[in-house]
């Protein structure tokens, strides 16, 4: 499982904002990417996600197909659908 969270560091810690769907005791790896505060403004981090979410949401169509996602390489490569 891959999941994307905020956290702060507080006292050698890292405190999530979100709770996490885990077992207790589970490992997990963790990479840390810093956000530096910017008085509010946007940082070219938020601009890049803006951005692809706006190119996502004017290139969305409606194909009518109900399970392409888990079926794509039926309708891609025409090998037989998964049960």
């Amino acid at each position: 499982m891959t999941t994307n969270l905020k956290a702060i560091y507080e006292q050698g810690v890292l405190r999530l904002f979100e709770p996490i769907e885990l077992e207790e005791g589970s490992e997990v790896e963790v990479i840390v990417i810093s956000c530096e505060p910017r008085n509010g403004e946007p940082t070219a981090d938020d601009h890049s996600w803006n951005a692809l979410e706006t190119l996502l949401n004017e290139c969305a169509m409606d194909t009518g197909i109900s399970d392409l996602a888990h079926q794509h390489d039926h309708y891609l490569y025409g090998t037989s659908k998964k049960d």
